[in-house]
Parts: structure tokens; C-alpha cells; sequence
């Protein structure tokens, strides 16, 4: 008998989100007109609790001080209506939005609070979820809670058609914080804490009801029982029930105020945690049927049984990239060592339009790879190709990000249908025409600015986003052309470009001018190279069309990603990329230090810069270019990008990553791995056993 299933970690990645600070005092009245609330990043999309994703009809934000947590939901809902008014009615039976809190992420002693459209409250209080079997206090109050709800429409009238409504709650840290059988805290959180939550919207398929009080009766099957909720959440779960903790999203608490983007990895430890998990929940099946827990279950690579009896076991396993040893056992006590590394994350770009058809070749390339330490990968090529290969990575335990070129779009059909989409230069010369593209012939830049542009990208983006099982999108020549190329190949085109040349500075068009007009008041300079203001148009023009982008992939409840040049600084001089603006989860700068006639230790110093540039607000994962490298040479290269703290390491590409190269990854990756803890002692005795357990 197998317990569990392996990959279900990897197919649920769990959402996160950077809660920001609110030095202003917010009103409690469920509109969220106040400026902090306007300038608060909304979470992810809502998606159905088994996984699917669902049409965006509920934006949620948050923001904290250090009295309350805030929490505002704006839900759309074409007919408005309630029942219940009394305070700890199972208030799902209406139409509802919840909120759940794990304040230290144990998976015991968590908040949830519920409220309808009357603006009726469930606050409760659940010592553990309720597959352990024990019951939530639903008398636990929240002392001073404050909620209200605001409807766009009227409620209960059947007659006519709603807008929405919107939820806004304070809810005090001294709740959150504390437990029902211990001392409330007046201590707020520290900035930097995490906590687990997740977010639900319950709804009813209804239909109008002249003899019901509220105007409207539930929709029925052919027995007679109404026809099921739907449950919306934030993080899902896989089945329907929000009360599984593990797969709840991370929220961490922010000191920047809101409006700044930051982003929040998936801590390392979350598959490991949720794979126990799933061990635990098939051993309380296994009880179920049988009686006793499994004392010879079949288990997944990496978990082992350290103790197996009819009333007790625990389980445990390593995370590979931190070296943390997890232990979970019968009582759903969950404990981890501390980590004793910080390995990288190993992205590989793979041309996913070579060989295409062929799984044979791609499966054999895949195994490879993961043998090697390869972790994700950025498959470029069609949607379909895309598709194709994606079932393949995950069968040998790797993940995959879309690769889409942006504004670069060679051989587009579509863009070269309009002429008007591509970047200018300054002597009025398109991308769009074979004659005048800069430096190369698939150079295809389209203008940041230009509407039709946009939304054929953003039609990419869905397009690719329709992927099942990718964990994210990367933007690649998310730029205009190199205004100065990097030093290293100005002999290569033979150019000298210690300053801007009019035929390689983009995006002079008509429309980028009339957009400069309208908002500077004025003409660009005669001498548009020194026009501080002109280029700042161009810079946030850029990071504008990125931004919409991103939005969009993060709509979909996907990982943002962008391959950018080695620090904002040095894009934004080069290429019109200040990537400190763009709202990414990941950046792969392409610090490939033979471009620029530097040695590795450059890489090393640019991650650096590029991480105070950002101020540490999203990921960085450095790329190396393997031309530059030979497997003597790797261990060392690797070894100084890690001394910048990078998240990963970006390998372009898989063309070039040889076997040889492989094993030195390998090999390098090996060496960064601690000696094993010791073994928990073996004994059999099973009263020391399970003593030692508890």
C-alpha cells in the first residue's frame, strides 16, 4: 500500500504575499478609500480549492501597524443576499468571505472568521483542523474585532441586478498572536514574520424565490439537496477542504510602506513539509478503515518511517537545498532542524523547439538534467512544444517556467502585419523593416508604447498560461535595443559606442513623442542623448509595458520572471531597462562577464550590486554563459556567484551543457552538502520508542 502521492507538493505551489505597513489611520466601513488602501498590492487571484483556476471576480489586500492585521475583499456578485444575523452562525451557509490565520505555521491553534453580507460574524477557534478529530471552540470571540461590509447593490431584491459587495476587518494582534488558553499578547509581530493564511469565498447557486424571506432559494438536484457551494480561495488544498493547513499560502510582514513591490519565495522546506503531510493524512485513512495506523506502508523517495506502530509513527525527511531535517508524527507535531546550507535553485534554458515531437530524446535529455541538479526549467518554443515537454520535466521531479520573448518578437506573423507596433530610432528608422534593424537581422523590437503591442503580448502570456503544470512565466528582451553594446563585442559588430549613436537609440515614433509632449510639456532636446527627462520616459515606459505583463502572469496565479542585463544600472544604460522598477518574483541577470571583458569575480560583484539596487525585493538567480566556462572551471565560477547569496543559478543553455559539464555541476552540488546528521538511535524497546517520540 502506497501512502500518499507523490508530486501533489509540486502541482500546488502555495501563493505568498508581502504584507506592507499603514502609518495612516484606516475607517472601518468596508469602502477602502483611504490612500494606504489604494496603494496596497491585491494578493493573487482567488482559484477554485481544488486547483483549477477561475474567472477574477474577488481582489484582496492587506496591510498591517502594530495594533491590527487589515484585511479588505472586493467580491463582484450579481445577486446580493443573507440570511443569517445572529453572531457565530455557520455563516457559510450564506454567501461568505473568510479568513484564516496560523500565525506561527505549526498547522495547529489557527483563527478562522467569517462574514456575510449582513455583516454577521464566525470567529472561531481551531486547537487543530478537523481531520485530527478534535472539535473548534466556537465560542472564542475576537475582542475588538472591527468589520463592516459595503454593497454596491441592494439586498435581498431579486428584481433587479448587483454589482458586489466588499469586506473590511481589523483584527487585533492580540487574538492572533495568542491562544485561546493563553494570555493574549500586547507585543505586535516584528516586521520580517510570516504566517500562514488563506482566504475563501463561499457562494450558492440560487435562483429568485417569492415565498423565501430573502427573495431567493438555492438552486436543488433532482433529490431534492441543494446543489454544492463553491469554495474560492486563495491557496488551494486539492480537495474540498480548506482545513489542511499545509497547503495554506506564506504571508510575510513587511516594514515598507504600501505601494513598494516586494516578493516572498516559497520557503524551501514547503514541499518536504506537505509530503509529510500527506503520509500523515493516508496513515489517519489507514485508521480509519482499519483501526490502527499502517505499520508497512510504502513510502515516497526521501521520507523515512522512524518509528511504525499500530498507535503511533513519525516520519521524516531532509530538505535537499538547506540540509533541514523535517519530522511530523501521529500527534501532527511538526519539527525541524536548523539549516545548515543554502544551495541554489538551478535554472536551465532549453530550446523546447529543437527536436520537437521527439520525447524519446527529450526524456533521456530531462534525466539527465535532474541527475545533474537541474531544478527548473525555462523551456522556450510554442505553446504546444511547451505543453508537450512540461509532463516530462515533472515526471523526473523538475519544475518549468514558460520562456516568451517580449518586446524582440522575430518572425512574429502577427506583429509584421502592423507596421506601427515597432521601436523608431533617432533617424526615423524601424525595427519593422529588414534593412534597418540594429545589429542583427532578428532584432524586432516592438515599441513599449504601442497599444496593438501590448495587447498581442498580453495574449501571449494567456496563451502560455493555459500551460498545465508550469510554475511561471519568464519575459525575455524586456528592453529596447542596446543603445551601447556591452564592451566585450564592440569589436565583434566594429563599433566604437563609448557614446550614444543616434541609428542604435529607440523609441523615437511618432506616438512615444506625443506621449512625451503630453506629459513633460515640451519637445525632446536637439541633444535627446543628455534629455534627462526623455530618458526617463523611455525607462519607465519600459518598466510600464513590464509591469503589464507581469500583472497579467500574476493573474494567473503564475511566478513572474525576467532574464534581465547584470544590474539595473547597467540596463538602464545599455538598453533602456531599469529592471528595480519591474514587480518581479525572480530576475535572471545575464552577467556573462566575457561580454563586458571581465573575469567571474565581476558576476559575483554585479549580483551584489543588483541586489542593494533592488533592496532585496525579489529573487535573483545570476545566469552563466556556458561558452565562457569549461567543467574544470565551473566548481569555481559556481562558487563565486554563491558568495553573493544568489536564490539560484540561471545555465544558458541546454545546447551546450554537455555531460561533462553535468558532472560538474554534480559533483560541485555534492560538495556543498554537510555530513548527515546522526541517526536517531535504534532501540526495541517500544515503550522508549514511543516515549521518545512524544
Amino acid at each position: 500500500m502506497a501512502l500518499g502521492v507523490q508530486g501533489a507538493a509540486m502541482a500546488l505551489q502555495p501563493p505568498t504575499y508581502v504584507c506592507q505597513r499603514t502609518e495612516s489611520p484606516l475607517v472601518i466601513d468596508g469602502k477602502a478609500d483611504e490612500p494606504a488602501w489604494q496603494q496596497a498590492m491585491p494578493l493573487s487571484p482567488l482559484r477554485d480549492i481544488e486547483g483549477p483556476a477561475i474567472p477574477h471576480r474577488t481582489q484582496v489586500r492587506m496591510l498591517w501597524d502594530d495594533t491590527y492585521l487589515y484585511v479588505h475583499a472586493d467580491m463582484q456578485e450579481e445577486n446580493l443576499w443573507a440570511t443569517l444575523t445572529e453572531h457565530d452562525s455557520v455563516i457559510f451557509r450564506d454567501p461568505d468571505f473568510e479568513v484564516f490565520i496560523d500565525p506561527d505555521g505549526d498547522t495547529k491553534n489557527y483563527i478562522e472568521i467569517e462574514v456575510n453580507a449582513l455583516n454577521t460574524v464566525w470567529d472561531l477557534f481551531l486547537t487543530e483542523p478537523y481531520r485530527s478529530g478534535n472539535h473548534a471552540l466556537h465560542d472564542w470571540n475576537i475582542p475588538g474585532l472591527k468589520h463592516a461590509v459595503h454593497l454596491r447593490g441592494t439586498l435581498n431584491n431579486p428584481n433587479d441586478k448587483d454589482e458586489g459587495w466588499s469586506v473590511e476587518m481589523a483584527i487585533p494582534w492580540t487574538s492572533i498572536t495568542g491562544h485561546s488558553n493563553q494570555p493574549r499578547k500586547v507585543q505586535p509581530p516584528t516586521a520580517g514574520t510570516t504566517l500562514r493564511m488563506n482566504f475563501s469565498q463561499v457562494n450558492w447557486q440560487v435562483q429568485p424565490d417569492a415565498a423565501s424571506p430573502c427573495g431567493y432559494s438555492k438552486k436543488t438536484d433532482a433529490t431534492g439537496s441543494p446543489l454544492p457551494e463553491s469554495n474560492h480561495v486563495w491557496a488551494a488544498t486539492g480537495a474540498i477542504n480548506i482545513h489542511m493547513p499545509e497547503h495554506w499560502g506564506y504571508v510575510r510582514l513587511s516594514d515598507k510602506p504600501a505601494g513598494t513591490w516586494e516578493s516572498l519565495p516559497v520557503p524551501a522546506a514547503h514541499a518536504a513539509t506537505v509530503q509529510l503531510f500527506e503520509q500523515y493524512c493516508a496513515q489517519l485513512a489507514h485508521r480509519k478503515q482499519h483501526g490502527a495506523f499502517h505499520t508497512a506502508p510504502t513510502l515516497p523517495h526521501g521520507v523515512q518511517a522512524d518509528v511504525l506502530l499500530p498507535d503511533f509513527f513519525r516520519y521524516s525527511t531532509t530538505v535537499a537545498r538547506t540540509g533541514e531535517r523535517l519530522t511530523l508524527d501521529s500527534n501532527a507535531t511538526l519539527t525541524h532542524s536548523p539549516a545548515t546550507r543554502a544551495l541554489p535553485l538551478i535554472y536551465l534554458w532549453v530550446h523546447g523547439n529543437n527536436h520537437p515531437g521527439d520525447t524519446a530524446f527529450w526524456g533521456n535529455e530531462f534525466r539527465n538534467y535532474a541527475a545533474a541538479g537541474v531544478n527548473v526549467l525555462i523551456i522556450g518554443g510554442t505553446a504546444e512544444q511547451i505543453a508537450a515537454l512540461t509532463p516530462l520535466a515533472t515526471q523526473h521531479g523538475m519544475q518549468v517556467i514558460a520562456w516568451l520573448w517580449a518586446t524582440n518578437r522575430p518572425g512574429d506573423e502577427t506583429a509584421l502585419r502592423h507596421p506601427d507596433w515597432y521601436a523608431v530610432n533617432r533617424h526615423g528608422k524601424s525595427c519593422h523593416a529588414p534593412q534597418d534593424r540594429p545589429f542583427v537581422e532578428y532584432y524586432q523590437f516592438l515599441c513599449p508604447n504601442a497599444e496593438g503591442a501590448r495587447k498581442h503580448l498580453l495574449a501571449q502570456v494567456d496563451a502560455l498560461a493555459a500551460i498545465p503544470g508550469i510554475i511561471g512565466i519568464q519575459l525575455d528582451y524586456m528592453r529596447l535595443p542596446d543603445v551601447i553594446l556591452p564592451r566585450g563585442l564592440w569589436e565583434k559588430y566594429g563599433l566604437d559606442m563609448s557614446r550614444e549613436l543616434p541609428e542604435y537609440d529607440y523609441c523615437y515614433c511618432e506616438h512615444c513623442q506625443q506621449l512625451f509632449r503630453a506629459r513633460y510639456g515640451r519637445d525632446i532636446a536637439p541633444q535627446a542623448d543628455a534629455d534627462a527627462q526623455w530618458r526617463e520616459f523611455r525607462l519607465q515606459s519600459v518598466a510600464d509595458f513590464a509591469n503589464a505583463l507581469i500583472a497579467r502572469i500574476r493573474s494567473h496565479n503564475l511566478s513572474a520572471a525576467c532574464a534581465v542585463f547584470p544590474t539595473p544600472q547597467i540596463a538602464a544604460q545599455l538598453v533602456r531597462q531599469d529592471w528595480s522598477r519591474f514587480h518581479l518574483d525572480l530576475a535572471l541577470p545575464m552577467v556573462y562577464y566575457s561580454f563586458y571583458n571581465e573575469t567571474p569575480a565581476w558576476s559575483a560583484a554585479c549580483t551584489s550590486q543588483a541586489y542593494e539596487q533592488t533592496q532585496h525585493r525579489f529573487a535573483i538567480a545570476p545566469g552563466l554563459h556556458l561558452p565562457d566556462t569549461t567543467p574544470e572551471q565551473l566548481p569555481a565560477e559556481l562558487s563565486a556567484l554563491m558568495s553573493a547569496s544568489p536564490a539560484g543559478i540561471g545555465i544558458f543553455c541546454d545546447d551546450l551543457f554537455t555531460p561533462e559539464l553535468q558532472q560538474a555541476l554534480r559533483n560541485w552540488l555534492d560538495a556543498q552538502i554537510a555530513p548527515p546528521a546522526p541517526a536517531h538511535k535504534e532501540t526495541s524497546d517500544k515503550t522508549t520508542l514511543l516515549r521518545t517520540a512524544q
